[in-house]
């Protein structure tokens, strides 16, 4: 006498696994693609935050040009951000600001005027801006 048994087949194991397989082929380039939007999506951010640093900075010694430094470098650049600190996990060179992978850069070429702010072409080019 036969018992009732319980369980998977083979076939039936066999078919998930390929099922499993089949989605993590599809799934894994699309979460790499969210992985670079990301960090493309934070690199300008933190480029939009520079522009704007520039531009308050800009309109204020407009205003009184002895009520703030000039913007001429990097370290000047990051005393005029929000709080005068980098973004987690970005540094900074004595040209550029760099991402926490080292992947994107934010330079400042500056003088008095007009300073020029552009961020690093290689991965998706940013308009730059000047503030005459």
């Amino acid at each position: 006498m036969v018992g009732n048994e319980k369980g998977f087949t083979l076939i039936e194991l066999i078919i998930v696994i390929v099922i499993l397989g089949i989605l993590a082929v599809v799934a894994l380039p699309r979460y790499q693609d969210l992985r670079t939007d990301a960090a493309i999506a934070a690199a300008d951010g933190v480029f939009g935050a520079t522009e704007g640093a520039c531009a308050i900075n800009f309109a204020s010694r407009l205003v009184s040009p002895t009520r703030s430094v000039p913007i001429v470098n990097i370290a000047t650049l990051i005393t005029a951000l929000d709080g005068g600190v980098l973004p987690d996990g970005w540094t900074s060179s004595a040209t550029s600001l760099i991402d926490p992978t080292g992947t994107y850069f934010i330079s400042l070429a500056a003088v008095e005027q007009p300073a020029t702010l552009t961020s690093n072409p290689t991965q998706r080019a940013r308009t730059a801006h000047s503030w005459p």
